[in-house]
């Protein structure tokens, strides 16, 4: 008897410290934007902060952030400083109102990387295209988003953004 209850109790504490694991390795959670190692053509939003939460093929990424004293959002950041994003982990397309854009976006997970390719036009016929990628690191504390974006207007730019799992 008393083999069998240490057997089902050191059988739960694996698959609890497995799942804490992988937990540990996945883009769920908060995250807060590093103030250190940024690189952008533009300055990135102040105080940003993402909570990413991911169920089946959907991933749902609500952001924070101070909002520009002039109250215009940099293209480079389309789809980065809005407060609710969408996203399917299938690479089925998904389409978010982002200001006056329809931004139409396919996301792939592989691994500790997730790829999102998009395009938004503008109501005006303008259309900027753009590529996130998504990195953690290996032990699941730090997230690196990498962003390119052009316009047909001309405009383009690249940042590099650290995050650090709150």
């Amino acid at each position: 008897m008393y083999k069998r209850v240490l057997l089902i109790t050191l059988t739960t504490l694996f698959v609890a410290a497995a799942a804490s694991v992988d937990g540990s390795k996945s883009f769920d959670g908060k995250w807060m934007l590093d103030k250190k190692g940024n690189t952008a053509t533009v300055p990135p939003p102040s105080d940003l902060r993402q909570n990413i939460k991911a169920g089946g093929d959907s991933i749902n990424i609500e952001s924070t952030f101070k909002e520009p004293s002039n109250g215009v959002a940099p293209l480079l950041y389309l789809g980065i400083m809005v407060t609710n994003l969408k996203l399917k982990a299938d690479g089925s397309e998904q389409v978010n109102q982002v200001g006056p854009f329809m931004q139409t976006s396919k996301t792939t997970v592989d691994g500790n990387k997730m790829e999102t390719e998009w395009v938004a036009k503008h109501t005006s016929g303008e259309i900027v295209n753009g590529h996130w990628t998504r990195t953690l690191s290996d032990d699941g504390k730090h997230m690196t988003l990498e962003i390119k974006e052009s316009s047909t207007q001309g405009q383009s730019g690249t940042a590099t953004l650290n995050f650090i799992r709150k």
